[in-house]
């Protein structure tokens, strides 16, 4: 059906508006609130990961000593999306869900309302055709019959209702996507072992030793498959709650593994492990996770609340990291949001 014919016959043809009513209700408000950026708008999220740790142990047959830290800094680039109504990177809440529920009977009820004056119109469709004086004339006919009429009042009733529902919530949330991921790194870590076995009885003191380096620093890596920059943009995000002033933010990680040395010289006869210890150093590769209580940082987004304007954000967490020696330490993660 072309425009013209449409206007026509908005007069019965209400249903169209209220099956679009749960689309207008899930999508972006119409108009965006003073404290709400446009979209397109830039910004940055940056973090700062710093995992340390130092410790050593001795007993009678064994010495270990460690040092590590490693250190990833990121900065994502950002665009504000369109200022929405309902959360676009967070689950819906109990309340929002019931209110699509209630906007989604109601749009249900008012097709029913307009199922009789829908039929009505297309058949006058069916008898018309393409035939633009037909459809003027029916239309007409239609109005004039149904003047007065309980079905009119029906369509009054329904087009008020369908108004009224179709009317934009007010927007209170604003998601920021990523455009562009860069970043830094820089790894430094030694492990020095010294311990009694069997298999040492000919070293002094029936010792055996091994110590091990790795360093590693530069630019972050993207992933062999992205073409330019643009495409390897990362899994950031930052929503903001303007109704309970809260961000709720997911922090940049490292697209691929990090890029390290490692070096290892021991005393330890050729048969002590199952393989053998390589001479020199070798290039190597190991996976930075941002881990906190067993998940990844991009699992467990970070919700905080407003300090000031929402506009620039910082903040910082410690974390304990449960394991052994070096696989066991403190991580520091502070970040910070900006819209430029």
């Amino acid at each position: 059906m072309n425009r013209s014919r449409l206007e026509r016959l908005r007069s019965v043809a209400l249903l169209g508006g209220a099956a679009a009513l749960c689309l207008a209700c899930l999508g972006a408000a119409a108009w965006a609130a003073d404290a709400l950026a446009p979209a397109g708008t830039k910004a940055t999220l940056s973090a700062d990961y710093v995992y340390e740790s130092a410790g050593k142990t001795q007993d009678s047959h064994a010495l270990q000593q460690w040092r590590v830290k490693r250190i990833v800094s990121l900065t994502a680039q950002l665009a504000a999306q369109a200022p929405s109504a309902l959360p676009q990177t967070q689950a819906l809440d109990a309340g929002q869900l019931a209110e699509l529920e209630n906007k989604g009977n109601k749009a249900q009820a008012i097709a029913t309302q307009m199922a009789p004056m829908m039929s009505d119109a297309h058949s006058i469709m069916l008898k018309c055709g393409e035939d633009e004086a037909c459809l003027s004339r029916e239309a007409q006919k239609m109005g004039a019959a149904m003047a007065g009429t309980p079905k009119m009042a029906t369509a009054l009733q329904a087009k008020k209702d369908a108004e009224q529902a179709l009317r934009p919530a007010a927007p209170r949330y604003q998601a920021w996507r990523p455009t562009l991921q860069t970043g830094r790194y820089a790894i430094e870590e030694t492990l020095h072992r010294a311990y009694a076995d069997p298999i040492c009885h000919k070293l002094p003191q029936q010792r055996c030793t091994r110590d091990e380096q790795r360093q590693g620093a530069g630019d972050l890596a993207l992933p062999a498959t992205a073409q330019n920059p643009g495409s390897a943009a990362g899994f950031s995000a930052v929503e903001l709650d303007a109704a309970k002033s809260v961000l709720t933010l997911k922090l940049p990680v490292p697209l691929q593994p990090l890029a390290y040395t490692e070096t290892i010289t021991s005393d330890e006869p050729d048969a002590t492990h199952d393989t053998r210890t390589p001479k020199g150093p070798q290039a190597k590769q190991m996976p930075f996770r941002a881990v906190v209580d067993g998940k990844l940082g991009q699992d467990k987004p970070l919700t905080v609340a407003l300090k000031g304007g929402w506009r620039n954000q910082s903040g910082e967490q410690v974390h304990t990291v449960k394991g052994d020696a070096g696989a066991g330490g403190t991580l520091t993660v502070r970040w910070r949001f900006a819209v430029q």
